[in-house]
């Protein structure tokens, strides 16, 4: 199995499992959502519907409680269902067609993936896509109507809200560079638990600031995001499921679903943006200073008319039910995970960097951690999830001055299938 399944599988099952996780089921006990999530069919990535046992379910949630998202991935090397007719991208694209043109005939859809390149004729036929849309229930009489409901929810860090809005643009070293605000708010309080500006919308910035989030204001049980790339990866997933935070994409071209953040985003630039001078800023440093000045000292402590208090005392209410993390244990759940095979060298390349390992890993496929922010070292996990070596990146003067036998290792690591 490819690691990219094996990382399917385990956040296929928290999917199943969200709910008890995050203990936001409907059923009357523990044991009735184990039930009637056994009723129902689930989809695996390659549009193949499945079934699980009570049993299965409840299985994988005890292995979650007492190990974590590690322990949800698969101990032998298992498919997550049948070689793909349709890939990821292109069931996406397939759903996103359909929001958009609720009317559309299967073989417009059809066409319109071939047309974009989400598939090609020689490889995925007319009838596969047909299958998916009719497996799905996405047929034009099969799609129902949206109920729309205002909501609200009842504490603090039930669900967060985050997106990303278009600054302005600021003259750094000469340049003329675009600004994004990432911001994170809380459903209940109004809160922004955490914004901030970046000369990129990307999704290691957007997971920077959910962790200053969490570092400051707790965990979430539910974050709520759109299906920009920054919010919609592997490793966004990975972290959450490790968090055991579910993870939820509204639907596409849908503002309705996050209205909250979109209005915060409307009073951060009537309340100060719009009155900025944006010459005055040479650096993102002096922007964010000036912006989390505002924040603190305007912002969660005005009139919120929706609430009827200020977000900083509504969010204060609920202060005992807030879950903390300690800080360390917090950057580890941030770490993204890859899957690297060691160079004959025993090197391995990461962020374009080049780093020395074992030489006990030549010719090894191996389970690689490090914080995106700080790629100056890396750490090499078991099969087992256990930590087995800390990495760094390689110093070629350095090892220019160690005297060494010519060996060629890799011919002494026969077995380089043997991974880590």
């Amino acid at each position: 199995m490819e690691p990219k399944n094996s990382q399917e599988i385990a956040l296929f099952r928290f999917s199943v499992i969200g709910p008890a996780i995050t203990n936001t089921f409907d059923a009357h006990s523990q044991s009735q959502f184990f039930r009637d999530a056994a009723s129902k069919s689930y989809d695996l990535p390659n549009g193949k519907k499945v079934k699980y046992s009570s049993g299965a379910i409840k299985k994988w949630f005890l292995n979650y409680k007492k190990g974590g998202i590690d322990a949800l991935f698969p101990k032998s090397r298992k498919d997550l269902g049948n070689p793909r007719n349709l890939t990821n991208p292109a069931i996406e694209k397939i759903h996103a067609i359909r929001e958009q043109f609720p009317y559309i005939t299967g073989k417009l859809i059809y066409q319109k993936l071939v047309e974009e390149g989400y598939i090609k004729v020689n490889k995925t036929s007319l009838s596969t896509v047909l299958r998916y849309i009719r497996e799905n229930s996405l047929k034009r009489n099969q799609i129902a109507p949206v109920e729309r409901r205002a909501y609200e929810m009842e504490f603090a860090n039930e669900c967060w809200q985050a997106d990303t809005s278009h600054g302005a643009f600021i003259k750094c070293d000469g340049k003329k560079m675009k600004t994004y605000l990432i911001s994170f708010i809380d459903d209940a309080s109004r809160l922004i638990l955490h914004a901030e500006f970046f000369f990129n919308d990307n999704a290691v910035n957007m997971q920077l600031v959910f962790k200053k989030a969490i570092a400051k204001y707790g965990v979430p049980k539910k974050l709520l995001v759109d299906n920009g790339s920054p919010y919609k990866n592997d490793q966004l997933k990975l972290i959450c499921a490790s968090l055991g935070i579910a993870l939820i994409h509204a639907r596409p071209y849908d503002g309705a679903g996050k209205a909250k953040i979109e209005r915060s985003f409307r009073t951060i630039k009537d309340g100060w943006l719009n009155g900025v001078d944006w010459n005055n800023y040479i650096s993102l440093d002096g922007l964010n200073a000036d912006f989390t000045k505002y924040m603190n000292e305007k912002y969660i402590n005005s009139m919120h008319t929706g609430i009827n208090m200020t977000p900083r005392n509504r969010y204060l209410k609920d202060i005992n039910k807030i879950k903390y993390i300690p800080s360390e244990e917090l950057e580890n759940h941030f770490m993204h995970r890859i899957e690297r095979r060691v160079y004959n060298d025993a090197t391995i390349k990461l962020h374009l960097k080049l780093f020395e390992v074992p030489q006990k890993y030549i010719g090894q496929k191996i389970n690689v951690r490090y914080l995106p922010h700080n790629v100056e070292e890396a750490f090499i996990f078991s099969r087992d999830n256990k930590l087995a070596d800390v990495i760094y990146p390689l110093n070629k003067i350095d090892n220019s001055k160690v005297k060494r036998k010519s060996i060629d290792y890799s011919k002494i690591n026969h077995g380089g299938d043997n991974n880590v």
